[in-house]
């Protein structure tokens, strides 16, 4: 035969406690929603998805270029290392100020690609695209914002 519960009545202490806790979470969504960094998640939105882009404007891309022993510049996708566009532009202050963390997606992709010449080298680059009414004019403009070579790490 089950042991018989007993529920006691929650104290009023305790409700304090629930709903002081409960109103701090609420305070802290609130504050960084206005103020926050994608830094302060859970409690921040992620601000690459909580702004519309113009779109009469210009937009950024950013993405990281390979390249191979034999010179070849390789354009990588998320599926190519595992590391994501998201985190590359959560990050890239981290990369500006140390571009020797290139290493580390250059030995991600030599790892999923162990039949591949040797990765020797990776950038940063951000591109611009001029938008009207939504679609690309054609004009865009190109900036390096971090080089690793495997020459400079040795």
């Amino acid at each position: 035969m089950p042991a018989e519960r007993t529920e006691r009545p929650l104290s009023r202490t305790g409700k304090v406690v629930r709903v002081a806790a409960a109103a701090a979470m609420v305070l802290a969504l609130m504050a960084t929603s206005v103020w926050g960094e994608d830094d302060f998640f859970p409690f921040a939105p992620f601000k690459m998805y909580s702004r519309a882009t113009d779109p009469d404007g210009w937009v950024k891309s950013t993405g990281v270029i390979l390249i191979d022993a034999d010179g070849e510049r390789i354009a990588i996708s998320d599926t190519d290392t595992g590391f994501r566009r998201a985190e590359l532009e959560g990050q890239l202050s981290r990369f500006e100020e140390d571009p020797e963390l290139l290493s580390y997606i250059a030995e991600a992709y030599e790892d999923a690609h162990p039949g591949d010449p040797e990765i020797v080298g990776a950038e940063i680059i951000i591109r611009r695209y001029e938008l009207v009414d939504g679609a690309r004019t054609g004009a865009e403009t190109e900036e390096t914002v971090a080089v690793w070579t495997e020459e400079e790490a040795a």
